[in-house]
């Protein structure tokens, strides 16, 4: 179950369970973000949240990790979220705006999840089959912020 907390004055999700996992995602060792995962079974982790070095991964997805020297090395994506993935970056009066926050209400209603990346990023996860129809209602806001 998904619960809410705030974090540097920004509402976020917490998933009980989870932890941050130093990850991997070239052969080198030169990109290692720290990510908020949920354990599954050994060396497999559910994403919970948008990794910024590799957008082929979505929060919701199962990937199998292999770790060495305390670092934990993408291997591949075990199980994908079922999620739909949209992204949108925001004027900062957009994002702060009461139109953003009924939205994100809207999605959350409707089981989906949403992110808010470096204040403007506004990512949106959601199941194809929810009835909302993200871009109609993401294009009226970006009309009315002139974005």
């Amino acid at each position: 179950m998904d619960h809410r907390i705030w974090l540097n004055g920004m509402e976020v999700f917490f998933v009980p369970g989870t932890v941050g996992l130093h990850i991997c995602f070239d052969k080198r060792g030169r990109e290692i973000e720290v990510l908020d995962v949920t354990p599954v079974a050994q060396g497999k982790y559910r994403i919970e949240e948008t990794p910024i070095f590799n957008p082929c991964i979505a929060l919701g997805d199962i990937i199998r990790v292999e770790e060495k020297q305390g670092i934990a090395y993408y291997v591949e994506t075990v199980q994908k979220s079922g999620y739909v993935r949209y992204a949108w970056l925001l004027s900062k009066e957009a994002a702060v705006s009461r139109e953003i926050h009924e939205f994100k209400q809207r999605i959350t209603e409707h089981k989906g999840r949403w992110e808010q990346i470096f204040g403007g990023l506004l990512v949106i996860h959601l199941s194809k089959h929810s009835g909302v129809d993200v871009e109609a209602e993401m294009a009226l806001i970006l009309k009315r912020f002139e974005i």
